[in-house]
């Protein structure tokens, strides 16, 4: 289905929101209710933050979240996965300003695939560890990223960057934003080629995103927000060794066209009740071609080749009724429906005979759901929410708990969290003639976590956060001749992560370190791609207003990677250092130098696929 359509759809949702509230401004990631200060499993990288930093993508940011793990193989042109506390990529939900961007058609689950994922115009990234399935439903098992793109002001204002680097990376970006009338908007356009900074890795993008606040009409505050984006990539297949080891040396090509839109109406009904009414549409199409992999000693039949031509768009529409009937109580009551639709008109090729693996499939899902909050006194403040879910062939509910308690003296917030999550079956699991199985269940996962907040005098704040899950009947693949998904695998993980927010006059700091231990108990073997230690640090020093200086370190422990041409095989911990420097030459004009791995270390992320050298950026950005 086409973008315009969507828009008419989303148009004919909010009509009748004639009875509809004052606008709202923030989004709350974690919660249905109103904001409150964000809890130890709460990291945003705000737009300070990330103007400071620099970076070249959005992968750059995501690893400097504790608790998740980037995992690129060599350049952009593959696809980034994120492990969020060792849970699989396809286990932590990804919102677009809100709206759902995980895709079933893929491989991979229906992880969110972020190499194409363009930084320009994002405002914040809002990130939640651990189970929100009482929020989300299925998806939000390991982790919650909601990436919410910069809103037009009252006043106009504008921007261009331009910047080139070695590999021969260009990127230009620039964006417009401000009064319409009665109404704010800001619109921006962006193109990126990132060069070849790794043998076979090439990644063209053109993304065009738009945010609108409309003003009240008959007292119901609307906003809209839109992304569309355009890519072309290459790289070596997956599992293959990469460009250091694939037998074949020819590559997997991918054209793909990403575009969301999400609609907000809100009116107050009365001085306790507001009604939010939100529409979200997401369509995706894919079209990849790969060689496959050649056989090996490690696995005899290899990898044939293959190709996909995969459509997917999804639409939801959830209405919440938020309520505060009580001093120190608010409620959420509300429904949900989803519907997804997927098709993939794929092939496997065996010599010169062509297997077609087409599959099309159909999934709606009603929701109901509710959440509460109540202040029991001062320091102590109790949540509780469950949201049950019905696909017609399943129905699940997901309960969570939640207590915080403060010591407002000592600067301290203690936080106690339980929840119960699910993941539905991915389309491609389900439908793939070869591999899927129609009859496969729910991944579930069970929560438990504790957490503290310190603040530490008027310099910043400790947080620190202990946790346990249990994930049971985990899709993998049984091993044969022909291997089938499976419900196959039991997963217990245990970790810790502690992060500091300090500020000394002009310089910045935030340390942080995650320790994961995971493992699947049938075998008792610890989870590939999983490093059980992430470490790392930002630092940013400002010497005077002209100058921002940011150094940013990442360590990640050793793990266990898988290549067709070598089995199992450990990865040793590696360090990487980036560099970013930027200069005002005048109020409206600066000058900026990046180095990413200043250090040219040389590590993989994936057996076989090099991270890339030294890159050198260098740019100018104007603003009015």
């Amino acid at each position: 289905m086409k973008l315009l359509t969507a828009a008419s759809i989303a148009a004919l949702c909010l009509w009748p929101l004639s009875v509809l509230a004052q606008s709202e401004n923030v989004i709350v990631t974690a919660t249905r209710l109103s904001a409150q200060d964000a809890g130890s499993n709460v990291s945003v990288i705000d737009a300070a933050t990330i103007a400071a930093h620099d970076p070249s993508s959005v992968v750059d940011l995501l690893r400097d979240l504790p608790g998740v793990f980037v995992q690129q193989s060599g350049g952009r042109g593959s696809v980034v996965s994120v492990f969020t506390r060792g849970a699989k990529p396809n286990f932590t939900l990804v919102l677009l300003d809100g709206v759902k961007a995980n895709d079933p058609t893929n491989t991979r689950g229906g992880s969110y695939d972020f190499s194409t994922l363009d930084l320009n115009d994002i405002e914040r990234i809002e990130f939640v560890r651990g189970p929100a399935s009482a929020v989300y439903g299925s998806d939000a098992v390991g982790g919650v990223i909601n990436i919410i793109s910069r809103r037009g002001g009252e006043t106009f204002d504008a921007g261009l960057q331009a910047e080139g680097g070695s590999f021969g990376y260009v990127r230009a970006a620039g964006h417009v934003g401000g009064p319409i009338g009665a109404a704010t908007g800001n619109i921006g356009l962006s193109y990126t080629d990132n060069g070849m900074p790794v043998a076979g890795s090439t990644l063209k993008s053109t993304a065009l995103d738009g945010a609108l606040a409309l003003p009240e009409i008959g007292g119901t505050a609307i906003n809209l927000t839109g992304r569309y984006s355009d890519s072309t990539a290459t790289s070596f297949p997956d599992s293959s060794g990469g460009p250091r080891l694939s037998v074949l040396r020819t590559l997997d090509h991918r054209d793909i066209q990403e575009g969301v839109l999400g609609a907000h109406a809100l009116r107050g009904i009365t001085g306790w009740w507001t009604m939010v009414l939100d529409y979200g549409f997401y369509d995706r199409a894919s079209d990849a071609v790969s060689p496959g992999v050649a056989a090996s000693a490690q696995t005899p039949t290899g990898i044939p080749a293959n190709g996909d031509k995969a459509r997917f768009n999804r639409h939801e529409v959830t209405w919440t009724n938020r309520l505060t009937p009580l001093p120190g109580l608010e409620a959420a009551l509300g429904v949900d429906m989803q519907a997804d639709h997927g098709v993939d008109d794929g092939f496997l090729q065996f010599a010169p005979a062509r297997l077609p693996t087409r599959f099309a499939l159909d999934r709606t899902l009603w929701a109901g759901f509710a959440e509460a909050r109540y202040q029991v006194m001062p320091q102590l403040s109790l949540s509780a929410s469950g949201r049950y879910d019905d696909t017609g062939a399943t129905h699940h509910f997901s309960p969570q708990l939640r207590a915080d308690y403060a010591l407002t003296d000592w600067g301290t917030q203690f936080q106690l969290l339980w929840g119960k999550a699910y993941k539905l079956p991915s389309f491609y699991a389900l439908g793939n003639p070869i591999v899927g199985d129609p009859g496969l269940k729910p991944e579930e996962a069970e929560n438990f976590e504790a957490g503290v907040t310190q603040k530490l005098w008027n310099f910043g704040r400790w947080k620190v956060e202990a946790y346990a899950t249990n994930y049971r009947d985990l899709i993998d693949f049984r091993p044969g001749a022909v291997p089938k998904l499976i419900n196959l695998s039991t997963v217990h993980v245990r970790g810790i992560e502690t992060s500091l927010e300090l500020t000394w006059g002009t310089l910045s700091a935030t340390p942080r370190l995650s320790y994961t231990n995971a493992h699947n108990t049938l075998t008792g073997a610890a989870l590939r791609d999983v490093p059980s230690w992430l470490a790392g640090a930002t630092v940013n020093w400002r010497p005077d207003p002209a100058w921002n200086v940011s150094f940013d370190l990442n360590h990640t422990g050793r793990m266990t990677d898988n290549a067709v041409p070598t089995g199992d095989v450990a990865l040793p911990g590696h360090v990487r250092a980036d560099l970013a420097v930027s200069y005002k030459v005048l109020p409206n004009l600066a000058l900026k130098l990046g180095v990413d791995n200043i250090f040219d270390r040389r590590y993989e992320d994936v057996v076989g696929f090099p991270a890339p050298g030294v890159v050198m950026r260098g740019g100018v950005s104007a603003s009015l």
